[in-house]
């Protein structure tokens, strides 16, 4: 089954709903597309703001799909356009999180204005295991609302952590029963929905501003670091043990 993106318009809220479901809501380039489009159109079309979810009660989503990564080094991040449609787009988003959010899924999650999760979601950043350095400004952004410490485990270890842990560290912002998730979302975006536009957007792009952009040479050292990561033996050895499905054997190289 293709992945799609469900478009649900309630007054002035629309419910996103990424669906992939039979790999967990994994994203690809056509859903990424179709969820940069829906950000620049639904404006223009009267919706104040949004949720965005994922279909089905296991996952928001895991991550970009591996299969649909390509195959030398990336000359553009897959995820770059939807998380500046996401943080810079004129829609403010409200994540509604029905199930775990791993690596790109946890990224786009917290490129949304707020988070709601139940208690049984859980979050996990596994680059390292998959090769990976990933990109400095998402990483930014896990630093600006968990910190630098807990950004460090979250990403080191590769573990999951559980909606309770995630909370305390800033990546959640509200736990409610897993029946009232989309609901209490909702609410949050209906509660947004009521500013005046000028000025939620307005505090929006302010509040995203206060990342400020990387220097230049820092940016082409990370960006190398990346380059080098991706190409390593390492790396596709990554690709090669998730594609079928066994742990993957790293030689440092």
């Amino acid at each position: 089954m293709p992945s799609s993106l469900g478009i649900e318009r309630r007054g002035p809220l629309a419910i996103l709903t990424l669906g992939n479901p039979d790999k967990r809501n994994a994203l690809d380039p056509p859903m990424l597309a179709a969820l940069v489009d829906a950000i620049a159109t639904l404006p223009t079309e009267g919706i104040r703001a949004a949720v965005l979810t994922g279909s089905g009660n296991r996952a928001f989503s895991a991550g970009f799909d591996i299969a649909a990564l390509p195959v030398g080094a990336p000359t553009v991040n897959p995820m770059s356009a939807v998380i500046a449609a996401v943080s810079d787009g004129d829609l403010p988003i409200v994540a509604a999180l029905n199930g775990l959010a791993v690596g790109g899924g946890c990224e786009l999650a917290c490129a949304c204005d707020l988070r709601v999760a139940h208690a049984d979601v859980t979050l996990r950043m596994p680059p390292t295991r998959l090769g990976i350095v990933y990109h400095a400004e998402a990483l930014q952004r896990f630093v600006a609302l968990a910190g630098l410490s807990h950004t460090r485990e979250l990403f080191l270890t590769a573990a999951a952590i559980d909606a309770a842990r995630a909370h305390a560290w800033g990546l959640l912002d509200h736990i409610v029963p897993v029946d009232e998730v989309l609901t209490a979302a909702l609410a949050l975006a209906e509660e947004i929905a009521k500013g005046a536009p000028l000025a939620i957007r307005g505090t929006r792009r302010a509040l995203e501003r206060l990342l400020p952009p990387l220097p230049a040479p820092v940016a082409a050292e990370l960006h190398a670091l990346m380059q080098a990561a991706w190409e390593s033996e390492d790396a596709a050895e990554a690709r090669r043990a998730f594609l079928e499905k066994r742990p993957p054997t790293f030689h440092g190289r």
